[in-house]
């Protein structure tokens, strides 16, 4: 049997033991934290990614698995750290504006970027082009060039074996191509389609909605004759069209939510969107034009 002090000692010894593993472990802990990695839900350790934000508009509200986030902006951009592998959600709004939501699938040490469109709810703020004027005339000249792509009528069915920009050639050659020259535009049966058409940068993960990826996806079918039709600005994941008595804004990213948004109702409206970023919509003998 052990006396007094030989209990201490025991306990003293059991008690420092434990206090190390707790300090090894808290360490540990620490060093895996630091090193960007955090415990999923099965207590796994694992790499965290981020999320890149990017808006048309600016002092938006993100909310972030339905939690407001205040994220800080650097040249439009905001951005989310340290976020656990999985589905998130995610919706940023303004007040006025219609709101954008999705949820994606952020996987382990890779950044998500994103861009959040918003319009305002009572459409694009636009003010009249004075009949006779040259920005008039101009821009009755190109609307009115900014014809609609599409197959051509009888066209073959594109066979992924075969190459893909010689079927473009030879079956849209008015076909409609991004700023950054990766993606084109056109449709076919009153369906819009983009096509990947880069040799030098990866394909983004909308065209790899299926295994394999496709070169050519659709993005939405249209119930009415779309009259119009084009990339937002400068990016090549959101199309502007035109169709029956509205404009609208749809992104190419199926994942989760596809937004999509109207900008303009009319009556017989069509559009062109100038070098210069002036957006100018033909209703009727009427120009108007807006800033998008």
């Amino acid at each position: 049997m052990l006396d007094g002090d030989d209990q201490n000692k025991r306990f003293t010894k059991i008690y420092l033991t434990l206090w190390g593993v707790c300090v090894l472990v808290a360490i540990i802990f620490l060093t895996f934290y630091t090193f960007g990695f955090r415990l999923t839900g099965n207590f796994e350790p694992v790499k965290v990614g981020s999320v890149e934000l990017l808006s048309n508009e600016s002092g938006v509200q993100i909310f972030f698995d339905n939690r407001e986030r205040q994220v800080s902006s650097e040249g439009g951009v905001y951005r989310i750290e340290k976020v656990v592998p999985g589905l998130h959600s995610i919706m940023i709004s303004k007040e006025g504006f219609w709101p954008w939501a999705k949820t994606v699938n952020v996987t382990a040490d890779t950044r998500r970027v994103l861009f959040a469109f918003i319009f305002k709810m009572d459409g694009l703020t636009t003010k009249p082009v004075p009949a006779g004027t040259p920005e008039y005339s101009e821009a009755i000249l190109r609307v009115g060039q900014n014809s609609v792509p599409q197959v051509k009528f009888g066209s073959k069915p594109f066979n992924p074996e075969d190459s893909f920009k010689d079927w473009l050639n030879l079956n849209v050659p008015d076909r409609k191509l991004s700023f950054d020259k990766s993606t084109v535009l056109f449709t076919e049966n009153n369906t819009i389609y983009v096509g990947w058409v880069s040799e030098t940068e990866p394909m983004p993960h909308y065209f790899c909605e299926e295994n394999p990826c496709k070169l050519k996806m659709p993005v939405t079918v249209s119930e009415e004759e779309i009259k119009s039709i084009d990339f937002y600005k400068d990016r090549r994941d959101v199309i502007l069209f035109a169709a029956g008595a509205s404009l609208y804004a749809i992104e190419t990213d199926r994942e989760g939510t596809q937004n999509f948004q109207p900008l303009h109702k009319g009556t017989d409206p069509y559009f062109y969107q100038s070098s210069d970023g002036v957006f100018y919509i033909k209703d009727g003998n009427s120009i108007l034009s807006a800033s998008l």
